[in-house]
């Protein structure tokens, strides 16, 4: 028997994420005192349509590529070769 496939739903407007481009949220807070760091500990859905009003309110994301390391099994950033 398989599994039927259930589509996240974005917690920023409450549609089911139906594109193939997903992204998920850390939130974390801030102001809470000198030595102290509060995040969650599940991340928020978001929709392709979210993430770019998002960006259209200022965000510029900054991506790095992560490849898994076979031998010390860590993640590594993946250097991207620039075409010339």
């Amino acid at each position: 028997m398989t599994r039927k496939i259930v589509n996240p739903v974005c917690d920023l407007c409450g549609l089911d994420v139906l594109s193939e481009q997903r992204y998920r949220m850390d939130i974390n807070q801030t102001g809470n005192g000198k030595g102290k760091f509060v995040k969650c500990s599940n991340s928020a859905d978001m929709c392709h349509t979210c993430f770019l009003n998002i960006c259209k309110n200022g965000f510029k994301p900054q991506w790095v590529t992560l490849v898994k390391n076979d031998v010390t099994g860590k993640w590594d950033i993946h250097e991207e070769q620039q075409k010339f």
